[in-house]
């Protein structure tokens, strides 16, 4: 079962619940009943790469259209 974050809008009491994903909207506050928010919690992982010479926004645009840096067009090169 997935862990959840939640926080009472009410009494501001917060805390983590293993629930399944079935049920995971409809929690209600232990102290006073009230129906919990669901908090998004921080993606897990983390993206690893090096730093390329002649990196930055550019390359990084013409690696998505998948054209080399040459051929990418003037008007989505940045200033």
């Amino acid at each position: 079962m997935p862990l959840y974050d939640y926080r009472c809008p009410n009494c501001d009491s917060k805390e983590e619940r293993n629930v399944p994903i079935e049920h995971r909207d409809d929690q209600r506050c232990l102290a006073c009943l009230s129906w919990l928010e669901r908090q998004m919690a921080a993606p897990l992982g983390r993206i690893a790469g090096r730093a390329v010479q002649g990196g930055g926004p550019d390359r990084f645009t013409a690696d998505m259209l998948g054209i080399p840096l040459k051929e990418l067009p003037e008007g989505l090169k940045t200033r």
